[in-house]
């Protein structure tokens, strides 16, 4: 399955075409995975990625758990409950690749009276770390992200609407 831009549009509103980054932008992505997650597109498009590789989970996780530091402490065992059942858990429906020990501090985190906004802080760390490896610098040399930060050179195969 091949994604081009054009699979994050919108409708061809000019709303939507003026949310896309310049190549200038995209070319920040490159510094960190930080930098990738702090722009809203950028996030976008790396989720369009790992969907398309089937192994958008770890995204997904990093994503709960970032929704979750925001939440006021009454919100939060339900939803460290819901997070560590659904990626978590052995046998989770989107189970991450975490060790041993890092299961059973987060379980241990999740269970206790008071889960706060550090419960997943171990698992999230590991994950990022998992992702900075391997899926983010794939995402870095894909043609999805290559053809973003090119645009320059060629304006009309990025789906850019000339003028003319």
């Amino acid at each position: 399955m091949r994604i081009h831009l054009g699979f994050l549009r919108r409708r061809s509103t000019e709303a939507s075409l003026s949310t896309r980054p310049k190549p200038e932008e995209a070319k920040k992505w490159t510094e960190s995975f930080d930098a990738l997650m702090a722009s809203k597109y950028g996030s976008s498009l790396y989720r369009a990625f790992l969907i398309r590789e089937f192994s958008n989970e770890n995204l997904e996780f990093w994503l709960a758990v970032e929704e979750y530091k925001q939440l006021k402490p009454q919100k939060m065992a339900t939803k460290a409950q819901q997070i560590y059942n659904d990626f978590v858990a052995v046998q989770a429906s989107k189970e991450i690749n975490l060790d041993a020990e890092t299961r059973l501090i987060t379980l241990t985190n999740v269970q206790s009276n008071n889960p706060d906004a550090h419960a997943f802080d171990r698992a999230q760390r590991r994950i990022q770390h998992m992702m900075e490896r391997d899926s983010y610098l794939r995402f870095l040399q894909s043609t999805l992200f290559l053809e973003l930060v090119h645009t320059e050179h060629c304006p009309t195969s990025a789906g850019y609407v000339s003028d003319n």
